[in-house]
């Protein structure tokens, strides 16, 4: 079953507790003393409190603020962690789209190439884009409308363009296919918090089956979230969404053709402020 890593190390640790838990209050009961028990009940309330804070602080720091609580209950209840874990909507679209991998492309691999359309409609190749004469750097960003971790962290990506833009960083969007779709992984009232959001109906969206459906996605996302990256389409093969393992989202620095940032599998490991210290790194 797919869990995210962030979600797994949440759950270790309160394991580990419930461990230390059991052992406390077996020894309590070896003992068999007023104290012994009185201790026990201390030590297992204060390590109930510190690996719920310990588990949730991480997780939390991996969300983005305007995550709400109910969102995330119906990632995890479509996940599986409460149902059927072998064929739960999660398992079933993260093995169609990445085979169970969670790597992306390693820093230091040429960037991956592949045709994509312009929302002009142009068809070219996605390394038109690297500027290999040259050593400027471009930040290339996965996603799609029906990812709620993507549309949570558009005004970081904003903020990122805006102090980045002017030092020669340049930013490409890649739309891919859909993460949440209502024929994929369904997450039920995702759009509820969304600014733009009116009625269910009118926010009803299928895997794009042609070009022009996906451009009307990608078109919906620029209109509705005043999306400011420039944008291109992903093929209908899904060729770069496969060759940069980049569902649901991701983020890359290219320079030169090559990979020098590699992040994390999204939705958790989607981080732009990764993306402005290793920029602050390597420009100062």
């Amino acid at each position: 079953m797919y869990v995210p890593a962030e979600v797994k190390q949440t759950i270790l640790i309160q394991a580990i507790a419930l461990l230390i838990i059991e052992i406390v209050l077996i020894l309590a009961a070896i003992a068999n003393t007023s104290t012994s028990v009185a201790w026990a009940y201390v030590v297992t309330g204060l390590l109930i409190m510190l690996s719920a804070s310990a588990g949730f602080y991480a997780l939390s720091k991996k969300l983005p603020p305007t995550f709400y609580i109910s969102e995330m209950l119906g990632i995890i209840k479509t996940a599986g962690l409460t149902g059927d874990k072998k064929n739960s909507p999660a398992d079933r679209e993260f093995t169609r789209w990445t085979n169970g991998k969670r790597d992306g492309v390693s820093v230091g691999s040429t960037a991956p190439d592949g045709m994509v359309t312009t929302m002009t409609g142009e068809i070219v190749s996605l390394a038109t884009f690297f500027e290999a004469s040259d050593s400027s750097l471009l930040v290339l960003n996965f996603g799609s409308y029906t990812c709620p971790h993507f549309r949570k962290r558009i005004n970081e990506l904003h903020a990122l363009m805006g102090k980045w833009l002017d030092r020669g960083v340049r930013f490409l969007t890649v739309y891919t296919a859909e993460a949440h779709p209502d024929d994929g992984w369904k997450l039920t009232y995702q759009y509820d918090n969304d600014a733009e959001y009116t009625n269910e109906k009118d926010f009803s969206f299928c895997y794009a089956r042609s070009i022009d459906e996906r451009k009307k996605m990608a078109q919906w996302l620029i209109e509705k979230k005043h999306f400011k990256l420039p944008v291109v389409l992903d093929s209908m093969e899904n060729e770069l969404l496969k060759a940069y393992n980049t569902w649901p989202i991701r983020l890359y620095i290219i320079k030169n053709s090559k990979v020098i940032y590699s992040g994390q599998q999204g939705p958790f490991g989607y981080e732009p402020d990764e993306i402005d210290k290793a920029l602050r790194g390597m420009l100062g």
